[in-house]
């Protein structure tokens, strides 16, 4: 009698599992090939408010740009130079610009697009 009681509580717990599963529906689908974590897409870079003809040298990049969205940590893979010391690669709209981390000041523009 004992064990047919314990075999009935396994079957039981077995089935409460299954239910649940069931309940919770399947998995969400992969996200895309190049999206961000959340399914929405990467690195975007992109603002279109200031296109790369609009940049000069010496103008201090706008606070939107500030953020790590924008900073390039693979300038290498990018086909750029090592930035000096003090400086920092961003990609906007195709473009990179490198500006001094201490003012935010435009350095040098290497337009990525025409």
């Amino acid at each position: 009698m004992n064990k047919r009681m314990i075999a009935q509580l396994i079957v039981v717990c077995f089935s409460g599992v299954s239910a649940i599963a069931i309940a919770a529906g399947p998995p969400p689908p992969p996200p895309p090939p190049g999206a961000g974590p959340m399914g929405g897409p990467g690195r975007q870079q992109v603002m279109p408010s200031i296109p790369h003809r609009d940049w000069h040298k010496g103008q201090r990049v706008p606070a939107d740009y500030r953020n790590h969205n924008f900073m390039l940590d693979d300038w290498r893979g990018h086909g750029l130079n090592a930035p000096p010391r003090g400086h920092r690669w961003l990609g906007v709209n195709g473009d990179y610009i490198l500006v001094t981390t201490n003012n935010w000041t435009i350095s040098t523009i290497v337009p990525g697009t025409q």
